[in-house]
């Protein structure tokens, strides 16, 4: 199996996400699939920040980048946690009261259901001490083209 990857250490801080959009833009290119594969790492590396030690004083967390001929890969490894990362599911809803009730609670746990709706295919590896969380996005099957790595 034929692929080119870009791997890039980034500080656990959310102003880096801005960062993370940038190099995640600058490897994709105008190419098939650029603007999901920005989302996919953004929300991903978002969720390493806020539930992991990469957002703790000092923490780091990694993206990879792969580009296969008929998908991408996004790949966030990060220092673990306590928690397994997983779509988190709200019961219905009646009325805006039921809504309101939950509050701030009902903005959180949409990041993975959003990648998984726009992946062909997400997962997760590892455990408290380090933890990797995937996600594929098919493409049109384009040629794989590679990029100058050191640039990036």
């Amino acid at each position: 199996m034929s692929y080119v990857y870009w791997l890039r250490t980034f500080e656990g801080r959310p102003e880096h996400l801005t960062t993370v959009r940038e190099f995640t833009r600058s490897v994709a290119g105008g190419r098939d699939g650029a603007d999901l594969m920005e989302m996919v790492a953004s929300e991903l590396a978002g969720n390493a920040i806020q539930h992991s030690q990469s957002g703790g004083p000092g923490g780091r967390f990694m993206l990879q980048v792969l580009d296969f001929r008929d998908r991408w890969q996004i790949c966030v490894i990060d220092q673990g946690g306590p928690t397994v990362p997983h779509i988190c599911e709200f019961a219905s809803f009646e009325s805006a009261d039921d809504l309101a009730e939950l509050g701030d609670e009902v903005e959180a746990g949409r990041g993975l259901a959003m990648v998984a709706a726009v992946s062909s295919a997400w997962g997760v590896a590892g455990d408290r001490k380090a933890r990797e969380v995937w996600a594929e996005i098919k493409t049109s099957g384009r040629a794989t083209v590679g990029t100058d790595r050191e640039s990036l």
